[in-house]
């Protein structure tokens, strides 16, 4: 089963976010067809992923799903840019034009984890006329194609940022299991 297709993947971000659903509750919610939440839960439980309880589902192993997407989706910078703006005006010039992801979303779910690199799903070619125009400096900064959902962001202090799952799914996507660690433990044990 490729878990990234468009409504697959809705309905293994719905498994993930709920912890405990019934099939139902995805399909209504999701606005997706019930054979389609059938197929692809009945295929979590075979795996061992979701576990069927009495009068419900429940996740049992998000690691082990999070662990399957690396294997059809690599996270590589379309564009990168080293320039000459400190992080905080870097993050303002990006406010509004796109939305923060992988470990700079992750800086706002956990203060552990930093990384001076500021990456973005953005496909706004003014913004990057823009920053490519700016003199070279020391922070990096790196655009992403946005290629799974476009609702999967929340807005903070300000800012679009990835919510948490997909966070963590950009950070396994792009071999970065380990910083999401701590957010997987906060969440999901």
């Amino acid at each position: 089963m490729k878990i990234t297709s468009k409504k697959t993947y809705r309905i293994i971000k719905m498994v993930l976010d709920m912890k405990k659903f019934t099939q139902y509750e995805i399909s209504k919610k999701g606005d997706l067809t019930f054979s389609l939440v059938n197929k692809v839960v009945n295929w979590l439980v075979s795996r061992g992923y979701v576990a069927k309880r009495t009068g419900h589902y429940e996740l049992i192993s998000p690691a082990a799903i999070f662990n399957l997407f690396p294997v059809y989706r690599k996270m590589k910078p379309y564009e990168t840019f080293d320039v000459d703006l400190s992080h905080e005006e870097a993050l303002e010039m990006l406010k509004g034009k796109g939305t923060l992801c992988l470990t700079t979303a992750l800086s706002y779910y956990d203060a552990y984890f930093r990384d001076p690199a500021i990456r973005v799903y953005s496909e706004d070619k003014n913004l990057i006329k823009e920053i490519k125009n700016l003199p070279k400096g020391y922070t990096r900064i790196e655009f992403y194609k946005e290629d799974l959902s476009s609702k999967d962001s929340v807005k903070k202090d300000g800012k679009l940022l990835t919510d948490k799952t997909r966070t963590i799914i950009d950070l396994f996507c792009s071999n970065k299991a380990y910083a999401a660690e701590r957010l997987v433990k906060k969440e999901w044990v």
